[in-house]
């Protein structure tokens, strides 16, 4: 199938992307919504534990996060303005999310803010610095907002720090 501005090509990296990320929110979405347990538990978890357990599904036995998104070419994503606008518009609460967009929104980047990306490997803090200095250098007030929202623990200069490294 040709590309031609308006058709995504099936194997492209934002489809392949968006199949992955929407098959992990599939999972999560279609939970039960209580469960009593034999041992008097009750499933799911709390909101903040629940929190953390979501999180850690993004995160590989190395302690890292996954590597499933690590070879998405961001330079071409973060050219499709369309795109940026869409996840910036979901993540400060001014538009929908996708199921990915929901996923990242819950538990990745408010871990990744609070953290300073110290689950990233190499390749993932490259990804997260282009991808902070794309929206700091050209979209300074929705980085503003995104820092607001996510940075609970004041780690807005230690992000801008982590990102001009």
């Amino acid at each position: 199938m040709a590309n031609n501005n308006n058709i995504i090509i099936a194997n492209s990296p934002r489809s392949q992307m968006f199949s992955l990320l929407a098959a992990a929110a599939a999972v999560l979405v279609y939970q039960p919504a209580a469960v009593y347990c034999s041992d008097g538990g009750l499933y799911p978890s709390p909101p903040h534990e629940q929190q953390q357990q979501q999180a850690m599904m993004f995160t590989a036995p190395s302690g890292y996060y996954v590597s499933t998104y690590d070879h998405i070419d961001v330079g071409r994503l973060l050219r499709n303005q369309k795109v940026v606008s869409g996840y910036v518009k979901c993540f400060v609460n001014e538009g929908p999310c996708t199921p990915d967009g929901r996923q990242v929104k819950a538990y990745l980047l408010p871990e990744i803010i609070r953290t300073v990306c110290g689950k990233c490997t190499p390749r993932q803090k490259d990804i997260a610095r282009m991808v902070l200095r794309h929206i700091y250098t050209n979209r300074r007030g929705d980085f503003d907002k995104i820092m607001h929202i996510y940075d609970t623990d004041g780690k807005k200069n230690e992000i801008i720090a982590f990102m001009n490294q």
